[in-house]
């Protein structure tokens, strides 16, 4: 790892410029102009810059979360000396062109990332719908699951099921928490499905580890059905069986 505090703009490019294949990144007070989907211009302040060797380029202030500019990977990256330290970072599909200039460098930084590891991502919404699948009598007993993904005009269906009666059933899944707005989503699905059939007697259910308190009450209005079901997963090194846990 090179780090140096308050380089020259010489000592920064040298730096820089020899290690393109490494992580790099510049505080200082810098300017971004940026030209391209649309045009933005932001006066000098301090700031981080971050340079990653597949080309991605990101601007932080010292608030939030997200960059107050970035360019993503594949960018060309060049650096230059134009009174002081320059990076141009240059697309061409689309075409855009960052350029951020360094009045003052308050420290560089080089060093190269040894990580070859890959994210283990469980929590998602598939996880639910797989355990449903699995196991369609956490739902109710007897359920059967015909079928994922099933389109309609409104939407896909997450899984169209059928219960002991023979009646159709639509399970529609959330990761989080159901809202208004996911009652009204498996509304439109159930009149989709009676507008095929005018003699179908069909079911709508929405399985989600939590439920607003609103969403509670147009599910009863709506003659709707909540089931709550949460995750369980494995992670590589840790295990967690359910959200119950948390």
């Amino acid at each position: 790892m090179k780090y140096a505090v308050s380089p020259s703009p010489e000592q920064a490019l040298e730096m820089l410029a020899g290690n393109r294949k490494a992580m790099a990144t510049i505080v200082g007070c810098c300017r971004i102009e940026y030209s391209g989907r649309a045009k933005s211009f932001l006066d000098y302040g301090d700031r981080l810059v971050i340079v990653k060797p597949d080309g991605t380029v990101m601007v932080h202030g010292d608030t939030r979360r997200e960059p107050l500019n970035w360019q993503p990977p594949g960018t060309k990256v060049s650096f230059a000396l134009e009174d002081g330290l320059s990076i141009v970072a240059k697309r061409t599909s689309p075409p855009e062109h960052m350029h951020v200039h360094f009045r003052d460098i308050h420290a560089v930084s080089v060093f190269r990332l040894d990580d070859a590891a890959e994210i283990d991502l469980v929590g998602e919404e598939k996880d639910i719908k797989d355990r449903i699948e699995k196991d369609p009598s956490i739902i109710e007993p007897g359920l059967r699951v015909v079928r994922r993904e099933v389109a309609t005009e409104s939407g896909y269906i997450d899984m169209l099921c059928e219960d002991t009666a023979g009646r159709t059933v639509i399970v529609e899944v959330k990761r989080t928490s159901i809202s208004p707005s996911s009652v009204y989503q498996l509304e439109a699905y159930l009149l989709d499905m009676r507008k095929r059939n005018k003699d179908v007697d069909v079911r709508g259910i929405l399985c989600a580890p939590r439920i607003s308190n609103m969403a509670r009450v147009l599910i009863e209005e709506k003659g709707m059905e909540f089931r709550e079901i949460g995750y369980e997963f494995e992670l590589k090194e840790k295990k967690q069986s359910s959200l119950d846990c948390f």
